[in-house]
């Protein structure tokens, strides 16, 4: 079996899954040249994978480090990668070069974690990123790349302690996610989380969102409080909609093309909406229509009747306007003053037309 870390000392020939590599030393004490031959991928730091070959690695003449290697090709025209290590120390002098390789999955690249030069207990280690495990190599085994794509999802907090039931499957790096997560939002993450499990992998995403048990009319509620919490949802955008068997579909209109996709990700975090149709629309930019704007604000919420309505974060009259058209959305506590804002908007603003959709709040008892 192949043990957690190996050490090959040359000129050694260590068959472990058909694995043979060797380092010679140069004669050369200052940039400790050495030359690496193998007839399997070797990875090295930077995530860049070396076929099988011959290489040669030493230290970079820097007054400030002598920790610096770089990695060539045999005759030194290429330079794979410049690595910044971390001082090692071996209890046992070398009398050879000596490659300690990292624990590997079966199918995947050995991966180079110290050197020591001979005649020294100071060698160098090479660090892997900190992100090393959440990511597989393109050599990685199908169980290599689910055991990272579990890991990922552990470290994300999609748990089954935290309402995501998500089984991985593996096959020739096609990933596939089944079960059940609380949200659309989790469904997505799940997705991003096993996409990163590296390269060239591919996933099918056919998670659903779990049965939440909750009425069409909560999941509005829901819906309806997180729309009103976004902070830029001001007075002249207007978000509505309606769900239906856990279908949420948005409508309304918005000023900035960015808002649309902010709105449906908040509807995304609703736990129980399983679906969201954004039929949102994105007005035109109009330097006119923002003149309307901003004359149908002053028109209705300077007029003593409405400026109450200005203490909540979110006031009650929305103000819509597309290609010179207004549209007041929105509600009020009486039809007189339904009627007031749409006499307000025709006597003080130049809109080619305006349309009144405002409801009056309908009282109790």
């Amino acid at each position: 079996m192949f043990a957690r870390m190996k050490t090959l000392s040359m000129v050694l020939c260590l068959v472990v899954v058909c694995l043979t590599l060797s380092a010679t030393a140069m004669a050369s004490d200052s940039d400790k040249k050495t030359i690496i031959t193998t007839n399997q991928p070797l990875e090295i730091p930077g995530k860049v994978v070396l076929p099988a070959g011959k290489y040669v690695m030493k230290l970079v003449d820097l007054p400030s480090s002598r920790n610096v290697v770089q990695l060539f090709n045999a005759d030194e025209t290429k330079l794979y990668a410049t690595v910044m290590g971390i001082p090692a120390y071996s209890s046992e002098t070398p009398e050879k070069p000596e490659i300690r390789l990292y624990e590997t999955e079966k199918d995947a690249p050995y991966a180079i974690r110290e050197w020591f030069y001979p005649g020294s207990n100071y060698g160098i280690e090479f660090p892997t990123s900190g992100s090393a495990g959440d990511h597989a190599s393109t050599y990685a085994s199908d169980s290599a790349v689910k055991s990272i794509v579990e890991r990922n999802l552990e470290k994300h907090h999609l748990t089954p302690e935290n309402g995501a039931k998500i089984r991985v499957a593996v096959d020739d790096r096609i990933i596939t996610l089944s079960g059940t997560v609380p949200s659309l939002k989790l469904m997505r993450e799940a997705e991003e989380q096993a996409r990163h499990a590296g390269k060239g992998v591919l996933v099918e995403n056919h998670l659903s969102v779990a049965d939440a048990r909750k009425s069409d009319d909560q999941l509005a509620k829901e819906v309806s409080h997180a729309l009103r919490m976004y902070p830029r949802y001001d007075i002249f955008d207007w978000i509505e909609g309606t769900v239906h068997n856990g279908v949420v579909t948005l409508a309304g209109a918005v000023r900035e093309p960015y808002r649309k996709s902010d709105y449906a990700r908040l509807v995304e975090e609703v736990a129980g909406v399983k679906q969201i149709e954004n039929e949102v629309r994105v007005l035109p930019l109009s330097t006119f229509d923002d003149q309307i704007r901003y004359a149908a604000y002053r028109a209705i919420y300077r007029d003593p009747q409405f400026r109450t309505y200005l203490i909540g974060p979110n006031p009650p009259i929305h103000i819509v306007v597309e290609n010179g058209k207004v549209t007041l959305k929105g509600m009020v506590a009486t039809p007189m003053e339904k009627q007031l804002a749409e006499m307000k908007v025709r006597s003080g603003v130049m809109a080619f037309d305006v349309n009144n959709d405002l409801q009056v709040e309908k009282k109790l008892g």
